[in-house]
């Protein structure tokens, strides 16, 4: 079927993440993503969400069941994303991911799909999406309006840098900014090879021999240091201009209800490995 067919033929209601490119972190940190509203709700019930980096919805309809499960199904939720391709293919010229990626986002797809997927939330829970460059659209936006920033747009250092830079105005007192694919902290690397790569996309750590964002790494390191991670998600608390790391140890084990049977067996897994290392 092609990707015409498909968005011919979606389902009312019903989200749609069957091309292989639609789940695109992996799956056990849409868990954490939904226990960080169980987290946030024992002290504020009255959410606001921004997503930057929505791309086919996954991370949306995920905030969005948070909301459902912990803040009365009630909440706001801002997507950010431009929906076009940023990837460098001369970086990744072998990368067939990548390569797919960039044609769906070429030819709209990508985008239309998170149109139908965004339409499925419950109107009780307030939806808007605002498409363009982070960078051009974030300092437009008021100081302390949101309760969670997750941030996974481009993942080389300068613009990893600018999203948490600017988010840590936009997020108020108790907020949490979070974010996808750290894969490593700076303590885990050898820092001057990911000093020297920063704004490369993904690399190889010659220290670990693992594959890592080194413009995640840094960025993160740069302003807040060591973090709160999970599996590759992060995330810190804001308590009055000072950052802390938030504790998901007791967190609730609740799969994303848009996830198909096989991203929900790779989410259990994932988790059982790393559960009783929950801090």
């Amino acid at each position: 079927m092609t990707n015409k067919n498909t968005l011919d033929n979606f389902e009312k209601g019903k989200p749609y993440f069957k091309h292989k490119n639609a789940i695109l972190s992996a799956p056990v940190r849409h868990m954490f993503m939904i226990a960080t509203i169980w987290y946030l709700s024992h002290i504020n019930k009255n959410i606001s969400i921004m997503d930057i980096g929505s791309r086919f919805g996954a991370s949306a309809l995920s905030w969005a069941q948070g909301l459902k499960e912990y803040a009365d199904g009630k909440g706001n939720l801002t997507c950010i994303d431009a929906w076009k391709p940023f990837f460098n293919l001369e970086e990744h010229q072998d990368n067939e991911y990548v390569i797919e990626m960039e044609k769906l986002l070429e030819s709209d797809f990508a985008y239309k799909v998170f149109l139908h997927n965004i339409s499925t939330v419950p109107n009780s829970i307030v939806t808007q999406h605002f498409r363009g460059k982070s960078e051009n659209i974030l300092k437009f936006l008021k100081d302390e309006s949101y309760s969670v920033i997750f941030i996974d747009a481009d993942h080389t250092y300068d613009f990893v840098k600018k999203d948490i830079l600017e988010s840590l105005r936009l997020v108020e007192n108790h907020g949490i900014i979070c974010g996808d694919d750290l894969n490593m902290q700076m303590k885990d690397i050898d820092k001057d090879f990911a000093i020297n790569s920063k704004n490369k996309d993904f690399i190889r750590d010659p220290k670990t021999e693992r594959n890592y964002h080194p413009g995640v790494t840094i960025a993160i390191n740069e302003i807040f240091g060591d973090v709160s991670s999970w599996g590759g998600y992060w995330a810190m608390q804001k308590i009055d201009n000072n950052w802390k790391k938030i504790s998901l140890k007791n967190m609730p084990v609740v799969y994303p209800e848009h996830f198909d049977q096989e991203n929900i067996i790779k989410a259990k897994d994932h988790f059982n490995d790393i559960k009783n290392n929950l801090v």
